[in-house]
């Protein structure tokens, strides 16, 4: 069963102080620390701080630390050890480690109820109501029906504990409501400065809440699209049509940076969360989206993407030499012949920037990567001391960029909702004739709010590898927009192309995985190797209730198609 790491469990004291202070009226006296605090003594504020880092944590172990979403997005692959869940082998996912946000959410929005008044309590309240829209989105989508009506009750005992799972259709529902309750709590609220140390999202900016809100609505409309009981079109053009606000450039971003003080406050790739070195090598960048950005001659590679510490090339002989500054090792197998046989299992790859094929049988053996290290492991050493060559090590491999190593840095954050994913909405809902706008605009901006994002500009040198050519050359801002502007007008369908630069830009989130089961696109399945279930990709998480299995069990029997609990059965969301 997959539970959380220490980490999380470090950041969640506060939320465990909280949850056992709510509890104090069904404890008799002995059972109270008179060293403790009482809940109205801790400063609701305090507790935003935790909700808010707790769900940036999350985010993170979900999109880059776990490997079940990094495979099912495509964006990741490991190799060394613990990559079953690459080839989709998925365990069980205890899903109550979720709920503690929420909890914390809601005893917020109850704090404020009594304590707040005004625009601070519109703030508190609102905010609460966003989190936990954002926590049960993410919990339906994965799972399926989810407690939702009667959970967040533990406090009262007795049959709190045991929660009835709400149909997937009634949580979609009770989100987007609390959603809108949201949007109309901070019409008119401006900063609160009470909080403006602990909003660690926001700063205290009420509008922009209010835009990360309305974005989130969109997002779950657009999720409900195929769902002709619910009359998504309808919601999603009102937003639109009324002008609510919306995240519009990356100042906007629902997203939160790491300080890197600490195991807690540091992204979960970093040396404070990992003191294995071997950890960091071990989460590879997939094929997928690699060779996809060489394709697109797309400046996110060079951003993301490290090259490879020693590059393959074709030989009469094999040899190790370094040539032109890189390292390059020449081999005398038929690389042609191996890339066109029927086992995809040993292609080798003579790009500078080299993926992880997805779901590979045998993945450290890839591009030669074991068998490199004991044959020319010495000469390497001795040619380039500075490549990495321990553990989880593939010279002929990319790694990700070392800015995914360091616990702190600008341009490595959790993020919960970007712009750019606001315009591949509006562009989406442009093509769909859901609301009357160009969707070329909305696309196009959608592409250069990503570029922003990571700071990357027209003309910035060597920032984008020309694989004909083998080398890096300028990025051309103008050429890429004009050749992307191409492939949505030459697409048969428009929205591949949406969704495929919607994917990119969501980097390192999960988002995409539910754009891939809406859509199809883009066409994760061609590229598995070796997956559990052939070329198909897991649709949901596994179910693990232990103390509420009855009403769990109800929940597989009339919530999944068929009716077994396991990661291909199909949702309300997918039938």
């Amino acid at each position: 069963m997959r539970i959380f790491r220490k980490n999380i469990i470090k950041i969640g004291l506060l939320s465990l102080l909280i949850f056992n202070l709510a509890c104090s009226d069904s404890l008799t006296e002995i059972n109270v620390n008179p060293n403790s605090l009482s809940d109205t003594e801790v400063d609701i504020k305090f507790v935003l701080t935790d909700v808010l880092s707790s769900s940036a944590q999350i985010q993170d172990l979900l999109a880059y630390d776990w490997g079940e979403l990094s495979a099912a997005t495509q964006y990741l692959q490991r190799d060394f050890t613990s990559y079953e869940e690459n080839n989709y082998q998925w365990s069980p996912v205890n899903y109550n480690n979720f709920y503690s946000p929420l909890k914390n959410a809601q005893y917020i929005y109850e704090r404020a109820e009594i304590e707040k008044d005004g625009e601070v309590k519109n703030y508190y309240q609102a905010v609460a109501l966003i989190m936990k829209a954002y926590g049960f989105g993410f919990l339906t989508s994965a799972f399926g029906d989810v407690p939702f009506s009667e959970a967040l009750m533990g406090e009262n005992g007795g049959e709190a504990f045991q929660p009835s799972y709400d149909a997937q259709r009634d949580v979609f529902l009770g989100i987007l409501a609390d959603l809108e309750r949201a949007n109309e709590l901070l019409n008119s609220a401006g900063v609160i400065s009470e909080v403006s140390d602990a909003d660690i999202v926001y700063g205290g900016d009420s509008q922009k809440w209010r835009r990360f809100a309305n974005s989130l609505r969109l997002r779950f409309y657009m999720r409900l699209s195929e769902k002709e009981e619910i009359n998504a079109q309808a919601g999603f053009a009102n937003i639109v049509q009324n002008n609510l606000p919306l995240l519009e450039d990356n100042t906007d971003n629902a997203a939160v940076s790491y300080v890197g003080t600490d195991a807690n406050n540091s992204w979960p790739g970093g040396a404070l969360n990992w003191s294995n070195r071997s950890e960091f090598y071990r989460r590879k960048p997939s094929s997928t989206i690699v060779n996809d950005l060489i394709a697109l001659q797309d400046p996110r590679l060079t951003k993301w993407v490290a090259p490879v510490d020693v590059q393959l090339t074709q030989g009469t002989e094999n040899s190790l030499i370094i040539e032109n500054g890189r390292l390059r090792r020449y081999v005398d197998l038929d690389i042609q012949a191996l890339n066109i046989d029927s086992n995809l299992e040993n292609d080798l790859n003579t790009s500078l920037f080299v993926g992880l094929p997805v779901a590979l049988s045998a993945p450290n053996d890839f591009n030669m990567g074991a068998a490199t290290l004991n044959d020319f492991g010495d000469a390497i050493a001795s040619l380039a001391p500075n490549v990495y060559l321990a553990a989880a090590a593939n010279p002929h491999s990319s790694y990700l960029t070392p800015m995914y190593s360091e616990n702190t840095n600008d341009l490595v954050k959790a993020v919960f909702m970007n712009a750019a994913e606001v315009e591949f909405l509006l562009a989406e809902a442009s093509v769909r004739g859901w609301i009357a706008d160009n969707e070329y605009d909305h696309y196009e901006n959608g592409i250069q709010l990503s570029f922003d994002q990571y700071e990357i500009y027209d003309g910035d040198q060597n920032a984008v590898y020309n694989l004909a050519e083998d080398q890096l050359v300028a990025f051309n801002e103008t050429l890429y927009l004009e050749n992307a502007r191409q492939i949505l007008a030459d697409a048969a369908d428009p929205l591949q192309a949406i969704i495929h630069q919607k994917w990119i830009a969501l980097w390192l989130t999960y988002e995409s995985w539910f754009d891939w089961r809406r859509t199809g696109y883009p066409n994760l399945n061609q590229n598995i190797i070796s997956g559990t279930r052939g070329q198909n990709t897991p649709l949901r998480f596994i179910y693990s209730d232990a103390y509420n299995e009855a009403n769990m069990l109800d929940a597989v029997n009339t919530g999944l198609s068929p009716a077994e609990n396991d990661q291909w059965s199909q949702m309300w969301l997918l039938q």
